[in-house]
């Protein structure tokens, strides 16, 4: 039990570590690696499934093509300088694959309490609603300090604005931590219960200002009730209560409304523009119109063209993108990345990496399904399912891949979903009277 709650404490200060900063992230990615280290010196050991080894084939490739690269940029390309960039990129996001590993290792040992890692999941994305709310009302945070944007709260991020994604993430566990674990027995106070952290939830990242949280929010709320036999009674309850705290919280003040319809009306530009471009219907979007996402997006279709197959390399594109050629609709910057999973993917992995992702997703995806409905698991393995999901969510803005806070999300994520669907008994489920929600 004492090795067990080690564990759990560890894994469970990863929300905790994001509010801290990159270093204290590396540090808990670092504490979990180490620790699946032991156990595996200790003789632990996990079967390996498909998904296991697509992911392995996944980081095996990243590896080769970083190779490649840095052998035609150093090698084969006289004109360049030496350059050992997209090697150490690559070798250094091998982390990733050791914490999907350590993750694997210390779930299937069953070397995790899930309620204690869900209680501190849950206490500090509560923290975090309370601080964005606080600061939306009052210009400040709990620890007075104020957001540097205008539009956005920061919460305890302080200088980034990152509070809504955050919530976005974390959230889910403190929802299916009171349905597996709190000591509400009557339905309906737990029905009430859950809409009232809903409420909060949803409200925090409105104020928080990160748009895209909003909608993948949304959506995988609307998934857990089509999942979810007892919810999906409260369906109709559930849609009018989000229109009515989403319309009322955005119109509540002018600057908040405004931003929002800003967010509505490039969002519409973007899906005329795409649907335009691929089948010809309706009309082109004009330049003083065109959102500054589709300038990512187009940059990013086009630096892919440079390397198809195997891409440029792990974080390749900020160097790769200069050198596309550039059309009318495009601008002759670049940012750091194309603010797309896939498009990243397929500009630093090339069509090889983005199918090898592309099939370990569905694969995932697939393999998850029956365990939506399995009442065994569903309470622990759903929370990382749906945050897995919102993460290779396609059509969607989104930060780089290959930076630490998205890349551990999606990895740990991952791991845990593996776990589950890799075995059949509980693993380490919540035990004991519950009232069923199914």
């Amino acid at each position: 039990m004492l090795r067990q709650n080690h564990f759990s404490v560890i894994v469970g200060l990863l929300p905790l570590s994001y509010i801290l900063g990159t270093f204290f992230v590396n540090i808990n990615i670092l504490l979990i690696i180490t620790s699946g280290s032991i156990l595996y010196l200790k003789g632990k050991r996990f079967k390996f499934s498909d998904v296991d080894k697509l992911v392995a084939l996944f980081f095996f490739y990243i590896l080769i093509s970083g190779l490649w690269n840095t052998v035609e940029i150093n090698f084969l390309n006289q004109s360049l300088n030496e350059n050992y960039y997209i090697l150490g990129k690559s070798l250094f996001f091998l982390r990733y694959f050791f914490l999907y590993l350590s993750i694997r290792l210390i779930f299937e040992n069953n070397f995790l309490n899930f309620k204690v890692v869900f209680s501190f999941f849950s206490l500090t994305v509560f923290y975090v609603c309370i601080d964005v709310i606080i600061q939306f009302f009052f210009g400040k945070n709990l620890f007075g300090y104020p957001s540097p944007f205008e539009y956005k709260n920061t919460g305890p991020f302080i200088d980034e604005a990152i509070a809504g994604g955050f919530i976005q993430r974390f959230s889910l566990y403190l929802f299916f931590a009171l349905i597996a674990y709190s000591s509400i027995k009557k339905l309906n106070l737990k029905i009430y219960t859950l809409s009232l952290l809903f409420i909060l939830v949803i409200t925090s990242i409105i104020f928080s200002g990160n748009r895209m949280p909003l909608i993948l929010f949304i959506i995988s709320i609307i998934l857990i009730m089509f999942t979810n036999k007892t919810i999906k009674r409260f369906l109709l309850q559930i849609f009018i209560l989000i229109f009515v705290i989403s319309f009322v919280t955005i119109n509540s003040n002018d600057k908040l409304n405004r931003y929002y319809k800003t967010f509505y009306y490039q969002t519409e530009n973007i899906v005329s523009h795409y649907v335009y471009k691929v089948t010809g219907i309706g009309s082109k979007t004009p330049f003083n119109r065109t959102p500054n996402y589709i300038y990512e997006f187009d940059s990013g279709i086009s630096t892919f063209k440079l390397n198809k197959y195997l891409g440029g390399g792990v974080k390749s594109f900020r160097f790769n993108c200069p050198k596309r050629k550039i059309t009318n609709r495009e601008r002759t910057t670049c940012n750091m990345h194309p603010h797309n999973y896939y498009l990243e993917i397929l500009t630093d992995l090339g069509l090889f990496g983005f199918l090898i992702f592309s099939i370990m997703t569905i694969l995932v995806i697939f393999k998850s399904y029956r365990n939506l409905f399995d009442f065994k698991n569903k309470y622990i393995f759903s929370p990382f399912f749906y945050v897995f999901l919102m993460e290779v969510f396609p059509i969607k803005s989104s930060g780089s891949f290959f930076t630490t806070n998205n890349a551990v999300i999606i990895f740990f994520s991952l791991a845990g979903v593996a776990s589950f669907c890799s075995k059949d008994k509980v693993i380490g489920g919540p035990t004991g009277n519950r009232t069923p929600i199914r």
